[in-house]
């Protein structure tokens, strides 16, 4: 498929992650900066709160599907690809941090563009019909 027809696509999927995104950065600094809690710990809450409301999103509006018949398949299949992704992240936060030394919010912004990727190609699979 041609990149320039899956761009629009592409912004939709950015635009509606990146309110998630915001959202899960701020609950990750004042959690863990002014509420003095662990990053992991922070890291968990912040993404439960992100991914709460990107399944709608991503259905309705970045990929366009507006069947109901199939939701509940699409919402397993999206819990499993958030689960996988929500793993990931805490591992990737882990190593980066404890082991690469970066500063949390730095090692966060790597893990958040790695996983981002992924989750748009798995996402398309799991929405387009």
């Amino acid at each position: 498929m041609d990149l320039s027809l899956q761009l629009p696509q592409v912004m939709r999927f950015l635009s509606a992650g990146g309110l998630g995104v915001l959202l899960y950065y701020l609950i990750l600094y004042i959690l863990t900066d002014v509420a003095g809690m662990w990053y992991m710990i922070s890291a968990v809450i912040a993404s439960v709160v992100n991914y709460g409301s990107n399944f709608v999103l991503q259905k309705f509006w970045t990929f366009r599907n507006k069947k109901t018949n199939d939701i509940h398949r699409q919402a397993f299949k999206y819990a499993i690809m958030v689960t996988s992704l929500f793993l990931a992240n805490l591992l990737f936060l882990y190593m980066l941090v404890e082991y690469a030394r970066l500063w949390y919010l730095v090692a966060q912004v790597i893990a958040t563009i790695l996983l981002t990727i992924i989750s748009y190609l798995v996402s398309r699979r799991i929405f387009i019909n």
